[in-house]
């Protein structure tokens, strides 16, 4: 099952796994056990939202700029620095579509 089918779902993606990563997505009741999202399952869809991005016709310094601090947040993630892994997938989310609005 694909997460990320669209630029808007990329985002709502994003949100999820910047709460959720690296050991905590909820479990959904629907899916099988190797269905579950998991660290590297949920670095793969928010892969596909960066492409997504790249085939909107982003700029290609752009894309590459997130899909380093994609692989960087995952490192970060994997050696357990999960406060820098959070930190650049904030960041990625900042670059991609802009810093929140202040209230």
């Amino acid at each position: 099952m694909s997460w990320v089918t669209n630029i808007s779902s990329f985002r709502d993606f994003l949100s999820l796994v910047i709460v959720h990563a690296p050991d905590e997505f909820p479990e959904e009741d629907y899916f099988e056990p190797h269905e579950q999202l998991n660290l590297e399952s949920a670095f793969q869809e928010l892969q596909r939202g960066v492409d997504l991005l790249a085939k909107s016709g982003m700029r290609s310094s752009s894309v590459a700029e997130l899909a380093n601090l994609l692989d960087t947040s995952l490192l970060a993630y994997r050696t357990g620095n999960d406060v820098k892994g959070a930190h650049l997938l904030q960041e990625l989310e900042s670059h991609a579509f802009g810093s929140p609005s202040a209230p």
